[in-house]
């Protein structure tokens, strides 16, 4: 219904999905994208057909099973684009900190599945096979007027530059703070507190983070701004600043012993699903109140007051007829 109310009063986009933070845990990896019928359940291989998916990074650290998850999501992306869908990994403050050998939450079940100490050290290394690949991911994207970041993207961030340039000025940034030991002038500021992969500003809610929000997201030309990082203590995905904030981390990794989740973002609808429950949240339109945790429903799959989804029908409908062309004699 919203799909094809969607397709008809504009251009279609597709379906997109985003899963956040997964350290190490391999069979929740597995059980979300085949929950969100991404993957064949059995040989995990790709059945999303041209749909897009987001991982907004942290697969690494805390549990044993990084390097299959790495391995998976590298085979899904040409298959994805073999068919013409997209599947794109973003990077999240623990890849940069195993780029930058900082290895305080690997676990020694991570060390041996890589082989070893010096296995996993060449393979994470800047000319590695792993490293190769993971110094390409981009450390913020936009995707069907989405924007996707680890932690949260502050509007000093983009200070005269467009958001290819950041992710060019970002990988530089960890680049020289990979391999030499004196940081450059920008460096401290991308790879720092407040940087794409470490920010908590939006999560927390200090300050006048709904003017932040906008800023970045009129400059980047998104609705939405997704986040993971910052586990949410219901392990529930909430949203900020009337739908143009969504915190997506519930931890879920087994690490954690949160809940597994994926949002999938499908023509006018935006919901929050958890594999091995029924539980759904409908996350609002821009514009519209946030979730909270009272919102969640079980079994029918509403997640939002009655009247609400009446409102969004109307607006849909509305939308429609004004789109219409009249008719001429």
């Amino acid at each position: 219904c919203w799909t094809l109310l969607a397709c008809l009063c504009g251009p279609c986009l597709g379906r997109l999905v985003s899963v956040a933070d997964l350290h190490g845990d391999f069979d929740h990896a597995v059980n979300i994208l085949s929950s969100a019928k991404l993957i064949d359940k059995e040989t995990h291989k790709w059945i999303g057909g041209d749909a897009k998916l987001v991982q907004t990074g942290d697969i690494t650290d805390r549990g044993d099973h990084c390097k299959q998850i790495y391995e998976l999501f590298f085979r899904l992306r040409t298959e994805a684009e073999e068919v013409g869908g997209r599947v794109i990994n973003v990077l999240g403050n623990h890849e940069v900190m195993n780029m930058q050998g900082d290895w305080r939450y690997v676990s020694q079940g991570d060390v041996d599945e890589f082989g070893g100490l010096e296995e996993r050290k060449q393979a994470w290394a800047w000319d590695g096979w792993l490293g190769s690949e993971v110094q390409k991911f981009p450390v913020a994207v936009v995707v069907d007027r989405v924007l996707f970041v680890h932690a949260g993207l502050l509007p000093e961030m983009l200070d005269h530059r467009t958001l290819e340039e950041l992710n060019v000025a970002f990988h530089g940034a960890l680049k020289h703070a990979s391999t030499s030991k004196h940081m450059k002038k920008d460096e401290p500021k991308l790879l720092g507190g407040h940087g794409p992969v470490w920010a908590r500003d939006y999560a927390y809610g200090r300050g006048n983070i709904c003017q932040l929000a906008q800023q970045v997201l009129q400059k980047v030309d998104a609705d939405r701004m997704v986040v993971g990082h910052t586990i949410q203590r219901d392990f529930q995905v909430h949203s900020k600043c009337h739908g143009q904030i969504i915190l997506g981390d519930t931890a879920i990794s087994s690490a954690y012993g949160g809940a597994m989740s994926f949002i999938e973002y499908d023509g006018g609808e935006v919901k929050a699903r958890y594999p091995g429950s029924e539980a759904v949240v409908a996350l609002p339109e821009v514009g519209l109140p946030d979730v909270t945790s009272g919102d969640v429903r079980r079994g029918s799959g509403m997640a939002w007051p009655v009247l609400v989804i009446i409102g969004f029908l109307v607006v849909a409908i509305w939308r429609c007829f004004s789109c219409r062309k009249p008719r001429t004699t």
